[in-house]
């Protein structure tokens, strides 16, 4: 799973310290995906088989549609919205998204290309 450039690199650390291959935009070695195209993005994540966690519903639904209609794939796209994960509380909201992100790979532990969407849970 790759983390859009709103979620942080601790969001990313947590979860992988409870044993998921996540990676974030926001980690060091990531930095090259910094302010990217979106549709770049989503093209790097399926070039790596990951899925995209994002906020950016629009944009990405944008470079969805625009992969379909190309009868190229992706790895899915995880969507949440600032009303429901706010951002204005930092710890409150990676420990919620922590926990939702962890739930959304438990229930989904063995995704496949076939650009598939889904809505993060609130995490509570």
């Amino acid at each position: 799973m790759l983390l859009d450039e709103m979620l942080s690199a601790t969001v990313a650390r947590q979860l992988r310290r409870r044993g998921h291959d996540v990676v974030a935009v926001q980690d060091g070695d990531l930095v090259h995906l910094r302010g990217i195209d979106d549709c770049a993005l989503l093209d790097h994540a399926a070039s790596d088989q990951r899925a995209v966690v994002t906020d950016n519903v629009p944009d990405f639904l944008r470079c969805h549609h625009a992969r379909i209609e190309d009868g190229r794939s992706h790895f899915g796209l995880v969507f949440f919205t600032n009303d429901t994960f706010p951002r204005h509380r930092h710890d409150a909201f990676v420990g919620r998204a922590v926990t939702a992100i962890d739930r959304e790979l438990a229930d989904h532990p063995g995704d496949d290309d076939s650009a598939w969407i889904r809505w993060l849970g609130s995490g509570d």
